[in-house]
Order: C-alpha cells, then structure tokens, then sequence
C-alpha cells in the first residue's frame, strides 16, 4: 500500500469494522462517538504553581457510563484559567489498511494501564491494548505532562503493531470549549502554518487551543489530512470529524480547513509499514491564536526529554518545599504526596484550587468554592505548603463581597450579603452559584486565623494577621448581625447545597468564625469587638443542641442536616433533613472544635454512623446521609464518600469509640478507595470502586490532614474553643 499523494488521508477502503457497525446500530450515547457520557478522573496532570499553567484530566475506562469500554483517554484540558475547559478530549485511533479496522482508544482498546511517574512527579503514562480483526496485537503508549515553560500540554506518543499491514494514525481532539456559553456551542476551529508545523486551531472568545504534531524519525511537522466537523452530523459538509473516521471507517479524511459549532477535529499520519512509531504532540492554550500556536510549536521544538527533564525539576524544587513521606508505611506516603501534586497540578495560576478537574452531568467543577478552598489551605499548612496556602487565602481576601450587595435567599428576604462570600466562583472572582453558606463565611476568617497561627505563632504585629485582618473583620460584622432574635444564625444553605434552615455544620462554622475573629481582634487591640464575637459564640453553642440535635430520629438520637428545612430535595421515601444524621456534623467537633468529644451528642452521633443505611455494605466508608442521592444515577446508591468517612473517623477515634481509625483510614482503607493512578474520588460504590468524580481536591486535602493527625498524633487544625 502506498501513500496518497494527495492531503486527503491513506487509501480509500470498502465496508466498515465491527466497531463502526455497531456503532451505527447502537442506540447508547456512544453512537455519536464525539459525545461521552459522566465519568470517572483516575488522574490530574499539571505544573506547580508559577510555572506552566495547563492542566488535564486522564480517565480510565470502565466507569460510570455503563459502556463496555476498557481504554485510557486524554480529557478535560485546562488552560490559563483553570475554571475555562479547552478541550473536552484527544483520542488516537488506529487504521489498519489491510484489515480495514479502525480501533480507537476509549471504545476498541481490549485493556488499558494508567500510573503516574511517581508520587511526586503527576506525570501520566497510559498503555491501551489492542487486538486488530485478524487476531494481531497493538499497542499504543503515551506519557503526558504540562510543560513547566509555557502553556502547553506535551504528549509522547509510542504506537507498536505486530504485523507489518499499511497503518495509519489519527489525533482526535474535541474543541467543546466551555467559555460559559452552551459548552462549545460557539466554538470555531482552523487550520493554519506557522514555524514549520500544520497546526490546528480551535477558538472560542479570548480562549484558544492549538495543536500540532511530529515525527522525528522523519521529521514530519505536517498532517496527511485533517477534518473539522461539527459534532453529532453524519454526512455533507458538516460531517464529525468522528463519524468521517471512525465510523465511515474507509481511510480517508474528508479534508476541509475549518467550520463553526460543536466542533471536533481530527488529522492523520501515514506511517506505511512500520511497525514501531514515535510521534510528538504538543496542545497549546492562550488567550490569542498566535499565543496557542506559539506554545504547541515551541513544545514541540523543545521535544519531549527537554520538557520532561524542566518538569522533573520543576516538580523537585515544589517538594522541596513541603512536607515529604511523614509516615513509615510506605504505601500511606506514596499517597500523600500524590494528595499534595494533584491539589498543586490543579492550583489555578491566580492562587485559588478549583474543586476538581471534571463536568459531572456536564456540570463543571472547575469552579472556586470557598469552602473547599478552606479546607484546601489547612492541609497546605499541614504539610508546610505555605506559600501555595497564602496564594489562596489572598484569593480568599480578593473575592470577598466588600460592598453593600442585595440578595434575595430562597424564602424571600432580601439579604445584604457585604463580608460574605459567594458560593462559589470563576477564578477570577467572578460570582457563579450565590447562595448563603456559613461554612463560607466562618470558614475563611478561620483559614486567615490558621496561616496565622502556623506561620507567625499567633504573633501580634504578624503581616498576615495585619494583611487580611479587615477581611476577617467583615465577614464577622455579618455574622454578629445574622441573628434570628432567639440566640441562633438565621437559616442558611446546607453544606451539601440541598436545603434551606438552620444547619449543623454551617452553625459550628459560623461559632468558629467568630472565636477565630476574637483571637485575632484581642492581637489587635481590638477588645470591645472581641468580646462581642466570643459572646455571640457562645450563646450560639449553647443553642446547638436545641435545633440541630434530634433524638428518636431516623437512625436514633443524632445530629441532622438542619432544622425547620425549606427548599427540601430530598427524593421521595428517604429521610428528611431534620429526621437523618450528617457526615458533616462530625465538622461540629473538628476542624470547628464547637462540639466536644465527651459530649452525648457527638458520641450518639458517632455510633449512629454504624448502622447499615448509612454506610456501604462492603468498604468501611460513610456516605453524606442516608438516602444521598448525588449519584451517577440521580438515586441512592450503596457507597459513601472518603472525605465524610474522614471527619468520621476523627470523631471515631476522638469518642474512643475506635480508637484505630485514623491509622486505619490512612494504611488501609483509602487504599482501597484509589484511583487508577492513586487519587480519592470524591464517592465510591458499596464495594468501594470509584463511583464518582475523581479527583476531587477536596478527598485529597483530607488525606494529607488525616496523615498528619498520625504523624502528630492529634488532629491539625481545631479553632479555638472560647
């Protein structure tokens, strides 16, 4: 088989493979081929902070989507805005010119491995198996990394057939960027020359993507064909760069040079015979074109060693400066400093940790939570992260709401919402969801409070206290003004963002706060204020147990979710809010240090945490409550969630009702609960498989916390309790 001489890819072919034919006959989302279904993140692949700014997503097959794949793919890119994907996914498909089969990564690969370099590198290497129509082997290997030089993913790709048949390679990558338009609806893709190399473009606003490839045992910089289709179209001009490919399945690009839409977009590389094949492609991002075209093309030239070798050192130097192997089981370490790369390969360049690297349902989480931002910044000061726990409590400072600003809550009243913060947001401080979480406003007066007390001792005079101390002193003016006139907080949303009432955890978040604020208020000189956030504090705690403590409810006598609650979701048949116990009422006792250890109602609440409807059946892990329904399917499941069994075990260990339960948590159970690459999920299935939405940095901050409870030997972090 010879080569076309023409730009339109390999040789024309008859009928189609038995993946494509089933394809065309399924009825599953598959058969659209450029649309996936929710699914897992095995891995996150990033540069620290203040180097390179793209990350990416690996996903290992099966998961979630119910479909009979087995293959590891490249998805959700990010590039210098963390909040912003760029490209939903980059699949390599295989052609065999012989045997007229087209494989593709996720759908055809037979079985698949995904591990990182190392605990400390989040370096990814991926192998997907083949098994071509005749019976002969491929394989294809790819290692992934974020330049630590510029904006740009870099990928090593390695593919080896075992028959010497006519082959040709195709990169797949699906543009969908989420600009906050209707996921790609926009988007618009091209293709261009520039220093040497074809490059594809793809663009949407002031976000784009570029990538390019080479092959340098040859030298090839150009494309043999390339295609922008629009997703979800199966002939005529239109036609998805998937369905041209994959399932006309004939050889040949329909080439064009650009379209508008949900576009995906594929090229080739005619590799003949060879049976051992080692190309180069580079993905680069920026707010121009001639800025994405630059980082892909100065990737490239670089060429992956020179990339790989500024990463390792890039990676090195982050180590360096924080805490490393606090414990001797070995298995334990290798997964906190894999905890500790991943919420640093997602750390946006601003300062601020997205929640994770994945669109659930197709909606993202690529946002800021404060909440999650705050637990975030305790870890990091755990492990003597300190300047990447400063960045984020600056961002913290930066977002608050510092002006008169109205809201309306769910029943009605008109808020003003100055010295609090959003629910979450775009990395830039943009406001996105907008409820009322007190989490989210004692929370960050208690993140200002910590970084104060582990990098300046408390200190009067400090900088940081000096530095975020209005800050603080706003968001606990708000605080001292939300009182519902009987000695508690007015209703709030919950922390699961499902209810409207007056919550546990939020509460004790709220009590925290404001103790926090007194300490840092008493530094200043500021006593009078002091006085009156330890004195609302304390006639709030006093008050705790009145509302949120439930005895003959659900699961007997517990903490809930929240009393007198509005705006309920909870499905049909499963326990309401005021009825069910609460993983994150065991916040109540730490980080908040609201609740004591020797108390009734912690030590109730812990052994409700026992009962079967609460746990999964198999995996010693809590779900949030009983009857959660935040699932794949959208209805209880059997399983639990690894950062709810975390605060779980704390307070398991802390009542004696288990005194092993951290040292279990950390050596043995989270290792089941991992990831392909050894991340946390944030669920897993009864049988502790992940279930859902990995990585999620929130799971990973718990680890590193519950680590240093063993290294310490007590739990990091409490607020004080007066």
């Amino acid at each position: 088989m010879t080569r076309q001489s023409t730009r339109r890819t390999f040789v024309k072919a008859v009928g189609a493979s038995a993946a494509g034919a089933a394809l065309l006959g399924s009825a599953t989302p598959a058969a659209a081929g450029e649309n996936y279904a929710p699914s897992d993140k095995d891995a996150v692949v990033g540069a620290p902070r203040g180097t390179g700014a793209a990350a990416v997503s690996i996903n290992q097959y099966p998961s979630t989507t119910g479909n009979n794949w087995q293959g590891t793919v490249i998805e959700e890119a990010v590039g210098h805005r963390h909040d912003i994907p760029v490209m939903q996914d980059l699949h390599v498909l295989l052609w065999d010119s012989d045997y007229r089969e087209t494989v593709d990564v996720r759908n055809d690969a037979v079985s698949s491995t995904l591990s990182y370099a190392n605990p400390r590198l989040p370096e990814a290497q991926l192998t997907n198996e083949f098994q071509i129509a005749s019976g002969y082997r491929a394989t294809l290997t790819q290692d992934v990394l974020s330049s630590a030089n510029r904006d740009a993913l870099a990928v090593r790709n390695r593919a080896q057939f075992d028959e010497a048949t006519g082959h040709g390679l195709y990169t797949l990558v699906n543009v969908e960027i989420d600009d906050y338009d209707s996921q790609g609806a926009g988007d618009e893709a091209y293709l261009t020359s520039a220093n040497g190399y074809d490059v594809m473009v793809g663009y949407d606003g002031a976000n784009y993507l570029a990538y390019a490839q080479r092959r340098p045992a040859t030298g090839q910089t150009t494309f043999d064909g390339q295609r922008v289709g629009v997703e979800g179209t199966t002939s005529g001009s239109d036609e998805s760069a998937w369905h041209d490919v994959y399932v006309e399945n004939d050889g040949w690009i329909d080439s064009n040079t650009a379209n508008a839409g949900n576009v995906d977009t594929v090229v080739g590389m005619w590799v003949d015979t060879a049976t051992d094949v080692t190309w180069e492609t580079a993905v680069g991002f920026g707010s121009t074109s001639s800025e994405a075209v630059s980082n892909a093309t100065a990737t490239l030239d670089a060429g992956y060693a020179s990339e790989r070798s500024d990463f390792v050192t890039a990676w090195d130097d982050y180590h360096a400066g924080v805490r490393s192997s606090p414990l001797s089981d070995a298995t334990a370490n290798a997964m906190y400093e894999r905890s500790l790369s991943a919420v640093e390969a997602s750390t946006d360049p601003t300062g601020p940790g997205i929640a994770g690297l994945f669109e659930p349902h197709g909606d993202q989480y690529t946002y800021v939570w404060p909440r999650d931002q705050v637990i975030m910044i305790q870890a990091l000061l755990a492990a003597d992260a300190t300047d990447a726990a400063l960045a984020a409590l600056s961002w913290l400072d930066g977002a608050q709401i510092k002006t008169t600003t109205y809201h309306d809550t769910p029943t009605g009243e008109t808020l003003d919402r100055k010295g609090t913060w959003w629910q979450n947001y775009f990395v830039d401080g943009t406001r996105n969801w907008v409820m009322l979480q007190l989490d989210q406003v004692g929370g960050p007066i208690y993140a200002h409070w910590l970084a104060w007390q582990e990098i300046d001792g408390g200190a009067s005079g400090s900088s940081i206290l000096s530095d975020h101390y209005a800050a603080s002193k706003l968001a606990a003016e708000f605080l001292l003004g939300y009182d519902n006139g009987y000695g508690f907080p007015k209703k709030h949303n919950d922390p699961w963002e499902e209810n409207w009432g007056y919550t546990t955890e939020g509460t004790a978040a709220a009590i925290a706060g404001l103790r926090c604020m007194a300490a840092m208020a008493d530094a200043e000189g500021d006593t009078t204020f002091a006085d009156d956030c330890r004195s609302q504090a304390d006639t709030w705690e006093s008050n705790l147990t009145t509302y949120c403590y439930k005895t003959n409810a659900y699961l007997g006598d517990h903490f809930v979710t929240c009393d007198k609650p509005e705006w309920d979701t909870t499905p049909s048949g499963e326990p309401a809010p005021d009825q069910r116990p609460d993983a994150a009422a065991f916040m109540a006792y730490w980080p908040w240090n609201v609740v004591s250890a020797n108390s009734t109602e912690l030590q109730s609440t812990v052994q409700a945490a026992d009962d079967t409807e609460w746990t999964a059946n198999n995996t010693p892990c809590l779900d949030r409550y009983p009857g959660d329904d935040y699932t794949p399917s959208d209805s209880p499941e059997d399983g639990g969630w690894p950062l709810t069994e975390a605060y779980a075990d704390v307070a398991r260990q802390a009542t004696g009702h288990d005194t092993s339960a951290v040292a279990d948590y950390v050596r043995d159970h989270a290792e089941q609960w991992q990831t392909a690459a050894g991340l946390l999920p944030e669920r897993v299935d009864g049988n502790g498989a992940v279930r859902w939405n990995s990585h999620l940095n929130w799971s990973q901050a718990m680890f590193v916390l519950l680590a240093e409870q063993e290294r310490r030997g007590q739990p990091f972090g409490f607020a004080p309790s007066q």
